[in-house]
């Protein structure tokens, strides 16, 4: 998911510029891309918010650009974009790495393409422990704690997996302690919590498959994520339609800024 642009016509460039060296005009085209990028870089981030409930920091800081080079006169906008290919063969990295968060590109992608959200990490661990069959996905439900960003919150689903004993990662669970030997620990968490989670798994007779919460002191349960089979998404942010149209607006200015630089460089200016 990103949108790439080059620069069409370099013959009239040249004409142009016929003083410039080869490798002047290749850092010429390379230094326009490159601020076009981050143009287009700026507006996207800029519209999210528009589009999306409260989208988080992480999520923006994900939308990366790729700037070009004289040996590669292509620059790249997009989210996690990993790599580039340059004429050398040469792969150019560009990803932030983030212990427990899943890239922005798997849950983006569907509101800009629509179709089928990705498996989150949660919901593979609920599929690995035999709680939710492979290609089930969980939902907010009335129980769940949302954050300042409308996602449930990591806390509560650390506190879901610890008392359900399913790890996430290794070492980033620390499941609740037999019973046994542990009693006021148990409890403790337990009232932390605000009560005891249990599974229906779908197929089970006694209600609608999810994660539940009963109360600590109480008998009320309320569900906390419910299973459901398909989590679809209609497109709803233009990604290409917003890159499209600023690279179209800002490319031409750019070359010409970045020309009269050039020129100015050669003491050719006027």
């Amino acid at each position: 998911m990103k949108i790439s642009f080059t620069i069409d016509g370099q013959a009239e460039l040249r004409k142009q510029v016929e003083r410039f060296s080869e490798r002047r005009i290749a850092a010429t085209i390379a230094t326009a891309l490159t601020r076009t990028a981050v143009e287009v870089r700026n507006a996207v981030q800029e519209q999210l918010p528009r589009a999306f409930d409260r989208p988080t920091p992480y999520t923006i800081r994900q939308l990366r650009y790729v700037a070009a080079t004289a040996q590669k006169p292509v620059a790249a906008v997009g989210f996690n974009v990993e790599a580039i290919q340059d004429q050398f063969g040469k792969v150019i990295r560009y990803r932030e790495a983030v212990a427990g968060e899943t890239p922005a590109e798997k849950y983006i992608n569907p509101n800009i393409r629509g179709g089928q959200r990705s498996v989150k990490r949660f919901e593979k661990a609920m599929q690995a422990a035999g709680y939710m069959p492979p290609g089930w996905y969980a939902v907010p439900g009335k129980g769940a704690r949302l954050d300042s960003f409308g996602n449930v919150s990591r806390g509560q689903i650390i506190q879901v997996l610890s008392q359900l004993r399913v790890t996430l990662t290794a070492g980033s669970t620390r499941n609740l302690p037999q019973v046994k030997g542990n009693e006021r620990k148990v409890i403790g968490a337990l009232r932390k919590a605000g009560g005891r989670f249990f599974v229906i798994k779908p197929g089970e007779k006694r209600g609608t498959p999810g994660v539940y919460q009963r109360e600590f002191s109480g008998s009320n349960i309320t569900p906390v994520f419910i299973f459901v089979r398909s989590v679809a998404y209609r497109p709803r942010f233009d990604f290409d339609g917003i890159a499209g149209r600023v690279a179209a607006e800002r490319l031409q200015p750019n070359i010409t800024r970045a020309i009269t630089e050039q020129l100015g460089r050669l003491g050719l200016q006027g």
